[in-house]
């Protein structure tokens, strides 16, 4: 696909891998929507790119999820490609964690994608196709040690990703997956238990594969990848031989289970935190 001119929307563009990946679309010369809740970001980032369309909108709300699809289309005429990033990212501890906490991730996460997806396929198949990308987490393999509503609803956005691609495969409706690794941004995680640093899970006495998985990468590593997945689409991307890798080896159970409790007992000393609840 010819990027030039394409319509691409971006969901969670107000930072982080949506910012970048809005800008890396924009400077290969697609029109680009770009959609979160802090608007200032986005107005900013849209003044670094030409004819973008800036969209306010809380995907957790399932009108405005599909609202952000109807304006894109409005606008521009027609939607070729959808990037689903947008994610809330809630920090508890696993026996402190209220239903409304999964509630409020899996709205976000998983019911925003559907939905929006679900706008996008209407308007691509009168257009004879499109790509939709839902950016996913391997982190669910793993178990990261505190984001359990993270990671759960990150778990269902992979298992609705790989029906979808089995049911709409051959329908010129594209669907990818894309894993990126730990990636740095200045959107804040939702927690009870005060600010969460970067660099959470990062202990320099840890084995080499643990420091390099839990070390943050500047998202605009990652964003040239998604722009190449439209131009050569795949079924799965992962962000770098690192990501594969841990991916892989999640499925030894003692190599697992040993990098994420030494992640469990760094993330809970830097938060001040043990491992139940003293009530």
């Amino acid at each position: 696909m010819d990027l030039k001119g394409k319509v691409v929307l971006i969901t969670g563009a107000s930072s982080g891998i949506g910012r970048a990946v809005a800008l890396a679309f924009a400077k290969a010369g697609a029109r680009v929507a770009i959609a979160a809740r802090r608007v200032e970001n986005l107005r900013e980032t849209a003044s670094r790119m030409k004819d973008a369309l800036v969209i306010k909108a809380d995907l957790s709300d399932e009108k405005q999820a599909a609202m952000i699809v109807e304006k894109t289309v409005k606008h521009f005429g027609r939607i070729d490609v959808l990037v689903n990033n947008a994610a809330a990212i809630i920090v508890s501890r696993a026996d402190e964690v209220r239903p409304d906490d999964l509630v409020r991730s899996f709205r976000t996460n998983l019911v925003a994608p559907v939905v929006s997806t679900r706008e996008a396929v209407r308007h691509m198949r009168r257009q004879g196709g499109g790509h939709i990308i839902n950016v996913g987490s391997p982190g669910f393999m793993i178990g990261i040690p505190l984001y359990a509503p993270y990671v759960c609803s990150k778990a269902s956005l992979t298992a609705w990703t790989r029906t979808i691609q089995a049911e709409w495969y051959g329908t010129g409706i594209i669907v990818s997956e894309y894993f990126p690794g730990y990636i740095k941004t200045d959107s804040p995680a939702e927690s009870g238990m005060g600010p969460v640093p970067q660099d959470i899970f990062i202990n320099p006495d840890q084995n080499f594969i643990a420091r390099r998985f839990t070390r943050p990468r500047p998202a605009k590593d990652v964003a040239d990848q998604i722009v190449r997945l439209v131009l050569k689409p795949k079924t799965l991307v992962f962000s770098g031989f690192l990501e594969k890798i841990g991916s892989w080896l999640s499925n030894i159970a003692f190599i697992r289970l040993s990098i994420a409790r030494g992640m469990a007992a760094t993330a809970r000393k830097k938060l001040g935190v043990t491992v139940f609840s003293d009530d």
